[in-house]
C-alpha cells in the first residue's frame, strides 16, 4: 500500500488517496480516512501524537476562555456527532477539583487560597467524516502547569535547597496530546492549541541576564581566581617593603609562609563567596504561572519578591569576594616592616 498526492493535504483529508493492490490489475485507490477507519475497526486501537513546550507562559482564566473557544470555532468544519469537555484544576495540596463542562469552569472560586499545580483540560469527540459510516472519537488533552507553584512545592517536601537540576528537570509549562483515528484531524487539533499558546502572556527577560544566570556556575572560578590574582600581585609589590637585601634566611622563610598563608586564605573566602553568589542566582527562575485564585496572586507577588532579593544577595555576595583584595591590601599596610 502506497500514498499518492502532493504533501499539500485538504481540510478535511479529502486529497489523501491509498492505492491498494498498486502494479495488479486489481489496483484502486482508497481514500485514506478510509484505510484508517478498517484499521481501527480491526484492532480497536487508536494512535496518538503530542507536543510539550518549556516556555514561561502565564496563564489566566480568560486564556483557558479563548482556547475553548478556538477549539469550538475548529471544530466547526467537521460534522460532530458528540462532544464533552472536563477541567481538572490540580493544586500544591495534593488536592483536585473536576468540572464537567466549560460552562461550570466558568464559574470557578477564584477566592480560593489554595495555589493551583496544573490545569488538564480534555475534550472528547465523536466525529463523522466524509466517505464514512461511523463516527470516529478523537481525545484532545490540555495540560499547563504553573511553574513557580511546582517550585514551591519541591521546595516544601525537600529538607535541603532544590538543586539546579532538579528546577529544570520540572521546565515543562504546558504538554498537548490528541488521540486520533484520522491524522489530519488530530493535526488540525494540535495546531489550534499551538496558535492558542503563541498568544498567551510569557514571561520576558533580557539576553544578557539569561546568559549570566545559565553560566552561574563560572561566579566561584571567577570570584577565587580574581582576588588570587589581585593577592599575589599585592604581595609581589610589598615583599621590598619586609625583605631588606640584608634579610636572613629565617626572615625570608617567615615571609613568604605568612604571604602563603595570606594568598590562601583570600582565595578560599573568594571561593566561598563566589559559591554562595551562584546558588542565589539559581534561585531566580523566570515567572511562569497559572493564575487562577487569590492564592495563586499571593504566591506569584512572593515569587516575584525572592526574585529581586537574589538578586540583590548574589551581586553582594560576589561584591563581597572582591572585597577581599581590598582587605588584603589594608592588612598589608598595617602590618610592621622589618
Amino acid at each position: 500500500m502506497s500514498q499518492n498526492g502532493s504533501n499539500e493535504l485538504a481540510p478535511d483529508g479529502a486529497g489523501d488517496m491509498a492505492v491498494i493492490g498498486e502494479g495488479t490489475p486489481n489496483q484502486t485507490a482508497v481514500s485514506l480516512q478510509i484505510v484508517q477507519s478498517i484499521y481501527h475497526e480491526l484492532t480497536g486501537k487508536t494512535e496518538d501524537v503530542g507536543k510539550s513546550y518549556s516556555e514561561s507562559f502565564q496563564f489566566v482564566h480568560a486564556d483557558y476562555e479563548q482556547l475553548h473557544h478556538r477549539i469550538s470555532q475548529c471544530c466547526e468544519q467537521y460534522n460532530v456527532k458528540a462532544s464533552n469537555c472536563s477541567i481538572k484544576v490540580y493544586y500544591i495540596n495534593d488536592t483536585q477539583e473536576t468540572f464537567s463542562s466549560f460552562e461550570r469552569f466558568k464559574h470557578f472560586n477564584v477566592g480560593s487560597s489554595s495555589c493551583v499545580e496544573s490545569v488538564l483540560l480534555t475534550y472528547n469527540f465523536l466525529i463523522l467524516l466524509p466517505k464514512l459510516n461511523q463516527p470516529q472519537s478523537y481525545t484532545l488533552s490540555v495540560r499547563t502547569a504553573s511553574r513557580v507553584s511546582i517550585e514551591k512545592k519541591m521546595r516544601e517536601d525537600m529538607p535541603f535547597e532544590v538543586p539546579k537540576i532538579l528546577r529544570l528537570m520540572g521546565g515543562r509549562t504546558a504538554v498537548v496530546s490528541v488521540k486520533y483515528v484520522d491524522y489530519v484531524v488530530a493535526r488540525n487539533l494540535l495546531n489550534v492549541v499551538d496558535e492558542w499558546l503563541k498568544t498567551v502572556n510569557k514571561a520576558r527577560t533580557n539576553k544578557v541576564w539569561n546568559a549570566v544566570r545559565k553560566r552561574s556556575e563560572y561566579l566561584p572560578l571567577i570570584a577565587r581566581y580574581t582576588v588570587g590574582a589581585i593577592v599575589v600581585l599585592l604581595i609581589w609589590f610589598a615583599l621590598p617593603r619586609f625583605l631588606p637585601q640584608s634579610a636572613s634566611l629565617l626572615q625570608l622563610a617567615q615571609t613568604l609562609t605568612f604571604a602563603f598563608v595570606g594568598l590562601f586564605a583570600a582565595y578560599r573566602v573568594a571561593h566561598h563567596l563566589g559559591s554562595a553568589a551562584e546558588d542565589s542566582l539559581d534561585n531566580w527562575s523566570e515567572l511562569s504561572y497559572v493564575s487562577l485564585t487569590v492564592g495563586d496572586k499571593k504566591q506569584i507577588e512572593e515569587a516575584d519578591r525572592k526574585n529581586k532579593s537574589s538578586v540583590v544577595l548574589a551581586l553582594l555576595k560576589f561584591g563581597g569576594a572582591l572585597v577581599v583584595s581590598m582587605l588584603a591590601k589594608i592588612i598589608i599596610g598595617l602590618l610592621p616592616i622589618a
